[in-house]
């Protein structure tokens, strides 16, 4: 049961892109998607907690602050480039390059915390890279701001993780999470008068937007969360590699983007990279598990 429920985190979060495209193609724009999408998960997580851990007090202090700019600079930031990146290139293009990520991850820890990588995970790395690299060169000269703006996510995220895994576990990972998502809301619905960008207007948006909030957020970290409690970290996180393959199918089966060899032999590297990484290095498996408890 446990892979089970890893399989369907990952194609709830694989799911994403559907939604975010869905409400562009009804005028939404993605800043505009985001003030309503962190809110109404905001609502449903708060309303989980009080159930499940009723009596349990909030965190407060210097874990709170933490916890909350998590969600309004770090989770509101790389989602900003996220839907920006799937706004102006092809999802699955966009998908295979943000999740070059552990890759910056596992530099950034090797630079900050002093973990060094393995032999096996270094050659894992080199090939993430070489796939990162085959894929971006598939999409063409103008929307060169899509690949910066999921290289910017990636970079973004990789920040993320690293503070994250050094306070979740202090609140718990429900309690987290909530308070992540209300940081991450209060930073949009503020932003929002400025920016002036375009909320749902039509059912279809709206039923997009409440799609991404659901399914690619409640339930793809409720699933996560009853999965990693009964599989290992490391069988946990390459079971999450699911996620970018429905990304990837969802791009191709949906919205009929082409596949070439060059943009299949770049996805491919990325993922089998990617799943032997964590296999390979359990500072990396570490840091992926983390991400994906709070993931998009």
């Amino acid at each position: 049961m446990g892979t089970v429920y890893i399989l369907v985190s990952g194609a709830a979060f694989g799911l994403l892109p559907l939604f975010a495209r869905v409400a562009y193609d009804h005028g939404t724009e993605p800043l505009g998607l985001l003030a309503v999408r962190f809110p109404i998960a905001a609502v449903c997580l708060v309303a989980i907690r009080l159930v499940r851990e009723r009596g349990v007090p909030w965190p407060r202090g210097r874990v709170l602050a933490t916890l909350f700019g998590l969600g309004a600079i770090g989770y509101a930031g790389q989602s900003s480039f996220y839907f920006f990146g799937i706004d102006r290139i092809d999802v699955s293009l966009a998908t295979v390059i943000f999740y070059s990520y552990p890759v910056m991850v596992t530099l950034a820890a090797w630079t900050v915390f002093g973990t060094r990588p393995s032999r096996a995970a270094a050659a894992c790395l080199a090939v993430v890279v070489m796939g990162t690299a085959l894929t971006a060169g598939q999409v063409g000269a103008g929307s060169a701001t899509g690949v910066a703006a999921m290289l910017a996510g990636a970079a973004w995220y990789t920040v993320y993780i690293l503070v994250s895994s050094r306070t979740v576990h202090i609140a718990g990972a429900l309690t987290s999470l909530t308070v992540v998502m209300i940081g991450a809301s209060v930073a949009h619905l503020a932003a929002l008068p400025l920016h002036r960008s375009e909320i749902p207007t039509d059912a279809a948006a709206w039923w997009a937007a409440i799609g991404a909030a659901i399914v690619s957020t409640i339930v793809g970290m409720g699933f996560f969360f009853a999965g990693i409690a009964r599989l290992a970290p490391s069988t946990a996180a390459i079971l999450s590699t699911t996620e970018p393959v429905v990304s990837v199918l969802v791009g191709v089966l949906v919205f009929s983007e082409s596949v070439t060899a060059p943009r299949a032999l770049g996805t491919v590297a990325v993922l089998a990279g990617v799943a032997a990484m964590a296999h390979f290095s359990r500072t990396e498996t570490k840091y992926i598990s983390t991400a994906e408890s709070i993931s998009e």
